[in-house]
């Protein structure tokens, strides 16, 4: 016997779902189309940093080092020998020793035409040194308690402009040409050899860089000389050195153009090139052509965002890029084209998860032991990831998560709880929204949050009641929201503005909706 399918009065009831998203761990991930993203990425990470199993907030920045003028701190050099570590700034054509926080002294070294140079330190048998070359400027040596002028004969060292160390020698760039120059093993002075390369490169154009680079093959490993040219080409040299008996070009290979002369980075065994069309790596370099090298590029999953950035600022200097262990983080610095153009590119070296950070006015990065440090356009030295403000400035994270269609294909759904799963420092109180159906326009950010490091002090905070200052609290509260959509990404903000330095970390979201039918 035949049956209706649906009674008189009869109407299908909504269904109510329920989901959890990781944080987007895997981090930012514009690389394919928006409705394909991958689990685990976010489509905004803004002041966010991608750890293994939680997103964090980034702290702020700090002014450490004052009193250099009003010109941009274009570079931050390092100097370590032994237990000694020392910063130094380039600013205004002046050196300046940073290692201290605070108003700086005299300059240590005048007179530069260029405050953008290329360090390099040295260590011979003789002890640890420091050199510069920038392209205009004699060269200068720093010994651990002066700097003085370079034993440089056989070239001008005011036409040297990059250096690098390749097995126990100083190899050069001279700026504008084809040419390099060495110097003799273990030595920081004395008579440079010239290595003419004009043959070696179709392309033509000029030496940008060079690196030493170790290869991986059957016979174990062996280390190469790199050198790179700003039309994209890529020679690798074998041997003890250019007047050895065993020195060989191994081949020349061609990438997208490299982004400067900072365009270098080592992550791990190798060694890998900022371009225009991303961050290669070299060991992809020897079997792929240049375009099948987008493929596999570090960069891949922010790739259209890379893409706009080079574009706006064709012709444009100040591209870098900077490891920095402890963290495990690579910051790509890229030109300001403003004031208010304030934004690094930012991964985790090791895992590839990439988010940006906004607001610092950065125009170099360094190093120093275990913190970062920063060269602002104002003259001054920042200490990063520290503190809860951005130079006394209250400063917004912002994690959007890839849009999803939360299992339930093509059907409207009607998000109406929201639970973030959250490890703080702070009584944080982030603002949440749904984004629906590819809509990316962020509301605007909350307050800042208050800390709760104030709350236990010694001596008269109740013990096993008050919060320790630095202790993490967790925090699942269910949040009333609304959005409605067939793809939803779910968004927080935090807006941070204190003295101490944050720690909020971000584990995962439950999601409870409703699931309609497909046509609404």
């Amino acid at each position: 016997m035949l049956k209706p399918i649906r009674t008189k009065g009869q109407v299908q009831g909504r269904v109510s779902g329920s989901t959890t998203l990781i944080a987007p761990v895997q981090g930012w991930y514009v690389g394919e189309n928006i409705t394909n993203s991958p689990e685990g990425t976010a489509y905004i990470l803004d002041n966010c940093y991608c750890q293994y199993d939680y997103v964090r907030v980034r702290r702020g920045s700090l002014a450490w080092a004052t009193g250099m003028g009003a010109a941009s701190v274009s570079t931050l050099m390092t100097y370590t020998s032994g237990s000694t570590q020392t910063l130094f700034a380039v600013c205004n054509g002046s050196i300046y020793n940073v290692t201290s926080a605070g108003a700086v002294g005299a300059a240590v070294a005048t007179g530069l035409s260029s405050s953008t140079v290329y360090p390099l330190q040295f260590t011979t048998t003789g002890g640890a040194f420091l050199l510069y070359a920038n392209g205009t400027d004699a060269m200068k040596i720093y010994d651990g308690a002066t700097w003085a002028a370079t034993t440089i004969t056989g070239v001008s060292t005011s036409a040297l402009g990059f250096l690098w160390q390749f097995k126990s020698r100083v190899f050069m760039v001279e700026a504008n040409t084809l040419n390099a120059w060495y110097l003799a093993v273990d030595s920081i002075g004395g008579a440079a050899t010239k290595l003419a390369l004009g043959g070696v490169f179709p392309r033509g154009g000029a030496l940008l860089c060079g690196a030493s680079w170790a290869i991986s093959s059957n016979s174990g490993l062996y280390e190469t000389c790199v050198f790179i040219t700003d039309q994209g080409e890529v020679a690798f040299y074998d041997g003890d050195g250019p007047a050895a008996s065993n020195w060989e070009l191994k081949g020349v290979y061609r990438i997208s153009k490299p982004l400067g002369r900072n365009c270098l980075m080592k992550a791990g065994g190798d060694l890998a090139v900022m371009t225009e069309d991303g961050i290669i790596p070299l060991s992809q370099v020897q079997r792929l052509d240049q375009l099948a090298l987008q493929a596999v590029a570090v960069t891949k999953p922010i790739a259209p965002a890379w893409r706009s950035a080079v574009q706006a600022r064709t012709g444009v200097s100040g591209w870098s890029i900077t490891v920095w262990p402890l963290e495990t983080m690579a910051i790509v610095n890229v030109p300001s084209l403003s004031v208010n153009d304030r934004q690094q590119f930012v991964a985790n070296a090791q895992s590839g998860a990439w988010s940006r950070y906004t607001g610092w006015d950065a125009k170099s990065f360094a190093v120093l032991g275990s913190s970062l440090y920063y060269g602002t356009g104002d003259g001054r030295v920042m200490k990063a990831e520290t503190g809860g403000q951005d130079d006394g400035a209250l400063y917004t994270a912002v994690c959007a998560w890839s849009f999803s269609d939360l299992g339930a294909k093509a059907r409207r759904k009607q998000v109406r709880l929201m639970r973030p799963i959250l490890q703080t420092s702070f009584a944080s109180d982030p603002s949440f929204q749904i984004l629906a159906d590819y809509d990316s326009t962020l509301d605007g950010p909350p307050g800042a949050a208050a800390p709760v490091s104030g709350a236990a002090k010694w001596d008269s905070a109740v013990w096993d009641t008050a919060t320790w200052p630095g202790s993490l609290t967790r925090s699942a509260a269910w949040k009333g929201t609304t959005g409605l959509g067939t793809a939803l990404a779910p968004v927080m903000q935090f807006s941070v503005s204190t003295t101490d330095t944050p720690d909020v970390r971000i584990t995962q979201l439950d999601l409870v909706y409703e699931a309609g039918e497909v046509m609404g």
